[in-house]
């Protein structure tokens, strides 16, 4: 496999949900995009299903749509008006299911990598979305190649195994993550990227949402497990440029896919 050969500079917003309020996130998406504050960014990174916002399910339910749907569309316009990549969570209805999903758009507005969540956390979930049944595929963007882990699904270690395996270089992980689970943040996800030496971008929601408080602390790491950008528990855009050379040296410091023997040897 080609490893990307030229950097990658990409943006997280972690920021509070609207619940039921789908267009006014796509404004305040445009806004941000039309200050200028992303104009150096090849990717932007959203949270988990964040057009709907996340613990109110009439609001899940009501910002429901297609894959082609209007709020799917006009943030597409959006990544060809302003030459970026976007990804985000959203709850995406197919016939009579409903998914927690994320998508990513392509700088010219097109959908690059689409996936559902197959790890679906709690009774809560469980009651809202069917659960995904095949893994993320793998998207080339700019050289670079990308799949998604949507929050409890990063929390099981065959999920970024399998994408390092299939030669992932960058995991996003969408994710509202409650303040009742600090080691994901603090430990988890990074882990995760030194086990498999690959970059993960961690983008977590922020606030309250009827009284279920995120714990924010949004991160993008490298494959070394080292923090390239934190957030705290507030409204925060990180930004990180993920350099190629970085994956090579971590798994040549910590060998575990070249090395591990997946038949364990006989007692």
């Amino acid at each position: 496999m080609t490893a990307p050969t030229s950097p990658l500079r990409i943006a997280l917003w972690q920021q509070p949900g609207l619940c039921g309020q789908a267009d006014a996130m796509v404004e305040r998406l445009s806004v941000l995009l039309d200050s200028g504050a992303l104009a150096q960014v090849d990717l932007l990174v959203l949270p988990e299903l964040w057009t709907s916002g996340y613990f109110d399910a009439d609001a899940v339910i009501g910002a429901s749509e297609s894959a082609d749907g209007p709020w799917q569309t006009r943030i597409a316009a959006l990544a060809q008006t302003h030459g970026l990549a976007i990804a985000l969570g959203y709850p995406e209805l197919h016939g009579s299911m409903r998914y927690n999903s994320v998508r990513l758009f392509d700088a010219d507005g097109s959908a690059l990598l689409s996936y559902r969540k197959v790890n679906l956390w709690g009774d809560y979930e469980r009651t809202l979305f069917a659960a995904g049944d095949t893994p993320s595929d793998i998207a080339r963007f700019r050289g670079w190649r990308i799949g998604f882990s949507i929050c409890y699904d990063t929390e099981f270690p065959e999920t970024v195994r399998d994408l390092a395996r299939r030669g992932a270089d960058l995991v996003l992980a969408p994710t509202a993550c409650g303040q009742e689970f600090p080691l994901v943040a603090e430990a988890v996800i990074r882990v995760r990227a030194l086990e498999n030496g690959v970059w993960l971008a961690f983008a977590n929601r922020s606030g309250s949402e009827h009284g279920y408080r995120f714990d924010g602390k949004s991160a993008i790491v490298g494959p070394d497990g080292i923090v390239r950008a934190r957030a705290e528990h507030d409204d925060a855009l990180l930004f990180a440029t993920l350099d190629p050379a970085a994956m090579a040296a971590a798994r040549d410091d910590t060998p575990y896919l070249r090395e591990i023997r997946w038949a364990a040897p006989s007692l």
